[in-house]
């Protein structure tokens, strides 16, 4: 699978899965308040759930290094401005602003695409790994607590088991 079409694959998913119930707000939990960074998120569920790829820590270090700058410099300014307008500062929020808040809105949507589909091009070309699949009750938590590394409390726990569990399911 080349890079592009890994790209399109991990887009798709993304979208799918951040439309299942509870999702996005495990995924903005995740974010506001632990500072995970939801595309490296839902781009180690995909490798897990649908590539089958047992991810090391080496390549998720890679993965979130590969991205760190653009997510910083670009996405969550995006969404810091996207963010404010929501109540201010004057004239916001009203109508215009409003119109300025989605626009903007889609930008950063198109900026969180761009990095998925860097990331996606990060994925190793291998075969899944069947072991990894069976030992792993779900592959894709596997991946998730290598890219959330969290102190394991009830609910950022609660949370990756979420989103993984809607990675696997159809």
């Amino acid at each position: 699978m080349s890079g592009m079409d890994k790209g399109d694959a991990l887009w798709r998913f993304a979208l799918e899965v951040y439309q299942k119930p509870g999702v996005s707000d495990a995924c903005l939990l995740l974010q506001d308040r632990y500072g995970c960074n939801v595309t490296l998120l839902l781009f180690a569920a995909w490798a897990g759930a649908e590539r089958g790829v047992a991810l090391e820590v080496e390549e998720m270090t890679v993965a979130a290094e590969t991205v760190g700058a653009w997510h910083g410099e670009i996405v969550e300014p995006l969404r810091t401005i996207r963010r404010r307008l929501k109540h201010g500062p004057r004239p916001a929020p009203d109508t215009a602003t409003g119109k300025l808040r989605a626009r903007l809105q889609a930008i950063e949507i198109d900026a969180e695409r761009i990095e998925l589909e860097t990331l996606a091009g990060l994925l190793p070309d291998r075969q899944s790994d069947a072991g990894f699949i069976a030992a792993a009750a779900n592959p894709a938590l596997a991946n998730l607590e290598l890219a959330a590394p969290l102190a394991g409390d009830t609910e950022s726990s609660d949370s990756l088991r979420m989103i993984a569990n809607a990675a696997l399911s159809p």
